[in-house]
């Protein structure tokens, strides 16, 4: 009995270690479990601060990259007000050079009739009791091209003569009155005569023994009364150069005009088609002397002018006494060569 108790306790014991064991071993599991899952909530909690931290830190790297685009943004478009500002200035400024140039350049070239010193020059009047032929007799057409004779009545009531046909005959000299409608010339290599009819005039040659006979009756172009305008014109331009201009005739009373400006001359002439000076009745300015350095389109007439202010001519000319000042319209165009 005493042994079966012995060894029921040793068996009680043995037990209850077990028990003892298996506790320990299941707490010992619990433990660690728990300390698992407390580990676990610490990395999570790590984790959470580390993503707060990297999400707060690319939020300000995010809103500095914002602030600097912004910054960059706004120094860019004062920048670009900046220069906008100056491109404007600078336009402006070559506007108002640009504008200072064309008012220059309209003051002396383009601008209205100037206001002139006028010198009246009188020349001998031809005055007798027979007709005047004078005027330029054109073969074809309104042109000289081809051929012409140009009569201007001199002072003892002799003409100058100019005669030509093309690749025929000229000559050039003095033909006298013979008889109404008649005038007789001479040289050392031909001699003839000139029959008036109207607007129109047959030259007879005998010239080495061979006569020959040239009609101009395509048109007469009249020559100018330039006795009011003749004289000398002086003013100075803005850049204080004298520009003087002379109207009057040649020794044969061929009508011209110079100016001379700066260190240059231009003169002007009257022969029809390829330029010419023209006493007309302007419907702006009224009575008017106008000349031109080439040829126009058609014959002068109320509107010459203005049609040549506008876009026409290589150089003009224009004249107004109508006023108490005497007044001058010069225009001149340079040519510019472009590369």
């Amino acid at each position: 009995m005493i042994r079966m108790k012995k060894i029921m306790d040793y068996k009680n014991i043995k037990r209850m270690i077990s028990a003892l064991i298996i506790s320990a071993l299941i707490m010992g599991a619990t433990g660690c479990s728990d300390k698992i899952e407390i580990s676990n909530d610490s990395d999570e909690e790590v984790s959470t601060k580390d993503v707060t931290e990297d999400s707060s830190e690319a939020e300000e790297t995010e809103e500095g990259e914002e602030i600097k685009e912004k910054e960059d943004t706004e120094e860019a478009e004062n920048n670009n007000s900046e220069e906008a500002k100056e491109k404007e200035e600078s336009e402006e400024t070559e506007g108002t050079e640009d504008s200072g140039e064309a008012e220059a350049l309209e003051e002396d070239d383009f601008n209205d009739f100037v206001e002139v010193s006028f010198e009246h020059i009188a020349y001998p009047e031809v005055a007798d009791d027979k007709p005047d032929y004078s005027g330029i007799y054109c073969s074809e057409g309104y042109s000289t091209t081809y051929g012409y004779c140009e009569l201007i009545k001199q002072e003892d009531g002799s003409y100058y003569c100019e005669i030509f046909a093309y690749r025929a005959y000229t000559f050039e000299g003095k033909a006298n009155f013979k008889s109404d409608n008649l005038l007789e010339f001479k040289d050392d290599y031909s001699e003839g005569t000139i029959t008036i009819e109207n607007n129109s005039v047959t030259v007879s040659v005998n010239a080495s023994g061979s006569e020959r006979e040239y009609v101009y009756g395509a048109y007469k172009y009249d020559m100018p009364e330039m006795d009011e305008y003749t004289g000398v014109y002086t003013y100075t331009t803005k850049d204080n150069e004298l520009v003087t201009i002379t109207v009057g005739y040649d020794d044969n009373r061929v009508p011209f005009i110079t100016v001379e400006d700066s260190e240059k001359t231009i003169s002007f002439e009257h022969m029809p088609s390829d330029r010419g000076i023209w006493i007309l009745e302007d419907y702006n300015y009224g009575n008017i002397l106008y000349a031109s350095i080439e040829a126009e389109a058609w014959a002068p007439d109320s509107e010459i002018f203005s049609f040549t202010k506008g876009y026409s001519g290589d150089k003009y000319v224009v004249i107004n006494l109508n006023g108490d000042t005497p007044m001058v319209y010069y225009k001149t165009y340079e040519p510019v060569v472009m590369h």
